[in-house]
């Protein structure tokens, strides 16, 4: 049994964001594998290199890094920067640079002190507007994430080319554009618990095809990601075991 390290923010978390690990977990292609769970919600690089040692002590056999996408908020949100600032002891001006810097810090820790296989996912879309400034910002912290992954010699996941192919295919539709979170989120938070609405039904409601909020997963959101992942595991499996 090889133990898979899903490393990340809410949307690895999986309780404001459908749970993608739980789908990984139920396939039967993915039997030899078992996964955890090293999401925490509103994480961003920083938080994540704070936290490397305590993934590298679980002892995996593969780390999947999925992270990004608040770091990206913070550079053009003034109020969700605050609120990193308060509670994730983000006491840095938001920048790419900063981020790169932090998520290599990560990859290189894991690959000094582990044995494991190491995959970096790219950031999903922000909102769903294909052409939207938001998704443009995603793109350009993606094309870092892709030169990193290169220069670090890791796998790369493409979670944000599976999943804009998925909006590319519905043509015409229209989507809805990253506007800010926060309401939309506490929205969804406060109807999930005391009405029972579903990721689904919420999603739907607001006009979105894979997230419910502009960041988080619906079920077709999680699922995507866990097929990106999925493809990447069974691929190991033709592989030799990293010594």
């Amino acid at each position: 049994m090889q133990t898979v390290v899903c490393f990340g923010d809410s949307i690895t978390r999986g309780l404001i964001s459908a749970n993608y690990i739980r789908i990984l977990a139920r396939k039967p292609s993915l039997r030899g594998f078992r996964f955890l769970n090293a999401g925490v919600n509103s994480d961003l690089t920083l938080n994540l290199l704070r936290r490397v040692r305590s993934v590298a002590l679980l002892r995996p056999d593969v780390v999947t890094i999925l992270v990004g996408t608040n770091d990206a908020i913070a550079t053009v949100r003034p109020f969700s920067a605050m609120y990193f600032t308060f509670f994730k002891g983000m006491f840095y001006q938001p920048d790419l640079d900063y981020s790169a810097a932090n998520l290599t810090r990560i990859i290189r820790y894991l690959k000094e002190h582990t044995d494991a296989r190491v995959a970096l996912a790219t950031i999903p879309p922000l909102g769903e507007a294909l052409d939207s400034r938001p998704m443009e910002l995603i793109r350009t912290y993606n094309k870092r994430w892709q030169q990193i992954a290169r220069r670090e010699d890791v796998e790369l996941l493409p979670v944000f080319e599976r999943l804009t192919e998925y909006l590319a295919g519905l043509g015409g539709a229209a989507r809805r554009a990253y506007n800010g979170s926060t309401f939309l989120t506490f929205e969804f938070i406060g109807r999930h618990l005391f009405t029972g609405e579903s990721f689904e039904r919420f999603s739907q409601r607001k006009g979105f095809n894979l997230l419910t909020d502009g960041v988080h997963m619906n079920p077709t959101g999680a699922r995507l990601i866990a097929e990106v992942i999925e493809a990447y595991l069974l691929g190991l499996k033709e592989r030799p075991t990293a010594s």
